[in-house]
């Protein structure tokens, strides 16, 4: 009777993974099919939409942002911003199936790429080393993460997480990846990783998500944020370069943004804890600056500084987020903040 009850719950889980992944490639078709400046007006409209039945995620962008830049944002920007942050999180999805068509088609989306720093990646380009690529959920993260697997050439691999619906993470893997060796499983990813670079190949992951209890604490917008160490640690163990970009949108055009932290020798064994927390602070310190120059292409609803250094856990209630908005801010710094907006 057990194994016949747990036939019919196997069955009747893949047969709603099976309609869900049917309802998403409905949902997802225009995305392809579509021009790119309506492709992802549709995206936006997507995100926005989602931003309404979505309360819990309205929560933490509006508390996030309170607490980020303090008594200066105001409840009615905050409001704001976290539809701006929907719907750029909708044109980021777009954004990335755009790119997996128009690159499996043969064409170059990087046309539609600026370079702010030319001289920088040209040196990037230039260095032999196989190299660390991390980006942030900033502007188009597909777009950026696509672009410097084409502009870097040679073999390389991506950090993902896998989709717990097996048909659609089937569907994701065929449209975002060209060969199946460009994916590494988010989970033990490390060691594969370590032996990716070893090997000479470059390796790309997310650096910007909550580290949990296992994360490196450094400061992100002046609060103690955990961060996944992966980076550091692989640059520190391999000598890789980390190597910092971003695609941050420009109208329908993107500003490609690039920075490099390189690796300090470790004398001793001890250092080396000192040496990922640093490699961490400064790719995080990169990360900001950016989310600084365009907040609202960044994904704030995300549980960012869940994790506290005292192992306790932030909360997103309505309690909450009423508590976040109680303080006036002082005279002069809404002023300061639409200057820098």
């Amino acid at each position: 009777m057990k194994t016949l009850t747990r036939r019919l719950a196997a069955a009747s889980k893949l047969a709603i993974d099976l309609f869900l992944t049917a309802v998403v490639l409905a949902v997802a078709a225009p995305l392809w099919f579509l021009p790119w400046r309506r492709a992802v007006a549709l995206g936006d409209f997507y995100g926005r939409c989602a931003g309404l039945f979505w309360p819990i995620a309205r929560r933490a962008a509006l508390i996030n942002l309170r607490r980020a830049y303090g008594p200066a944002m105001d409840r009615a920007r905050a409001a704001r911003w976290t539809r701006e942050a929907f719907g750029s999180l909708g044109r980021s999805i777009a954004e990335g199936v755009q790119f997996a068509r128009r690159f499996k088609n043969g064409e170059d989306p990087g046309e539609r790429i600026d370079v702010e720093d030319p001289e920088l990646e040209a040196r990037i380009l230039a260095d032999p080393r196989p190299k660390i690529f991390v980006t942030g959920h900033l502007g188009s993260w597909e777009v950026a993460i696509g672009s410097a697997a084409r502009r870097a050439g040679g073999s390389g691999a991506v950090v993902i997480r896998r989709i717990d619906n097996p048909f659609l993470n089937a569907v994701v893997r065929r449209l975002r990846l060209s060969r199946g060796s460009e994916w590494i499983e988010k989970r033990g990813a490390s060691s594969e990783a370590l032996r990716r670079l070893r090997a000479g190949e470059n390796v790309a992951l997310l650096a910007d998500e909550n580290g949990g209890p296992r994360g490196v604490f450094v400061d992100f917008f002046g609060r103690p944020a955990s961060t996944h160490k992966t980076p550091a640690l692989l640059s520190a163990l391999t000598g890789a370069p980390i190597v910092a970009g971003a695609a941050i949108r420009r109208g329908d055009r993107f500003l490609y943004r690039l920075a490099v932290v390189e690796p300090r020798a470790a004398a001793q064994p001890a250092d080396a804890d000192r040496e990922i927390r640093r490699l961490t602070a400064e790719v995080a310190a990169i990360v900001e600056r950016w989310v600084r120059d365009s907040p609202t292409q960044w994904r704030w609803i995300h549980w960012r500084w869940r994790s506290r250094p005292d192992g306790s856990e932030e909360t997103y209630r309505c309690g909450d987020l009423a508590a976040c908005f109680r303080e006036d801010a002082p005279a002069g710094w809404k002023a300061e903040l639409d200057a820098g907006a």
